[in-house]
């Protein structure tokens, strides 16, 4: 990854396939294809083979990548929080999510992923900071969600609205019948540096941070080569631990996670 440093955003490499998009959202798909600083002819067949879909504007996710995780991405100048639109927190993408494309479902034959938000800490030239955070380890279940809109889309009707994709409308509200108002839902998501901030590894100037929160049961079912690769890099300054936090989905009950955090110094 260039520690942030020596692999501007400006220049990503797109090839023809990744012509549109912004710049660290294509930084994301470069880095998961392994073609982040590759040529730009080289960049179409990582793609093609890393990814079934590559997103779309106003639907969610932002790619899924072939046989494996869907994949959100966020950039935030900070650690503030972090806007959803109209697509609440996931622990997992289903393919019968209202939410998403009729080509985002027939990419592949799936039925359900894991979802990953990748968040970033950036400025207009470098990636100061990576989160890869497990949907299953920040949200809460669809149906937690999906019963505050459905009662906002209840209320509506009964207020003389009309329900429709977003939560509803009102239409000719004044004396001229010339106004209407649409009521929509826009998630906020806290970030996971404070949500998490008692063992993330906060950013700091100076140096580039990487932060990786997995389930543990995802992280246990990685073939043992991937994983004990990973540990190996703990020379390289790599810190892994196991940590128990609540679980997203039941506060009552304790979740098991991994954490992998990294550290850089840039200039």
């Amino acid at each position: 990854m260039g520690g942030g440093r020596g692999i501007s955003l400006r220049s990503q490499p797109r090839g023809s396939l990744g012509s549109q998009g912004r710049p660290f959202e294509i930084f994301a798909k470069n880095m998961f294809s392994q073609s982040l600083g590759a040529l730009s002819s080289h960049v179409d067949a990582a793609w093609e083979r890393t990814f079934s879909w590559r997103g779309s504007a106003n639907h969610p996710p932002d790619f899924m990548i072939r046989g494996g995780d869907a994949v959100e991405v966020k950039t935030h100048g900070g650690i503030g929080q972090i806007q959803l639109n109209s697509s609440p927190p996931k622990r997992t993408l289903k393919a019968n999510d209202p939410r998403i494309q009729e080509s985002c479902r027939t990419c592949e034959d799936w039925s359900e992923k894991d979802f990953i938000y990748f968040i970033g800490k950036a400025n207009d030239e470098y990636v100061e900071a990576l989160w890869l955070i497990d949907g299953r380890c920040i949200a809460d279940s669809a149906n937690t969600y999906d019963l505050i809109f459905d009662k906002l889309a209840l209320t509506v009707t009964d207020l003389g609205g009309k329900p429709g994709n977003e939560i509803g409308r009102f239409n000719n509200v004044d004396a001229l019948e010339a106004t209407s108002l649409r009521v929509r839902a826009m998630w906020l998501l806290e970030h996971p540096a404070s949500v998490f901030k008692n063992f993330l590894l906060a950013p700091m100037t100076g140096a580039f941070v990487l932060n990786t929160l997995v389930s543990a049961n995802k992280w246990d079912a990685y073939p043992a080569d991937q994983i004990n690769a990973v540990e190996a890099l703990r020379s390289e300054g790599l810190k892994l631990e196991r940590v128990e936090m609540p679980d997203s989905g039941n506060q009552k009950q304790i979740q098991h996670a991994v954490h992998i955090a990294w550290k850089v110094d840039v200039k």
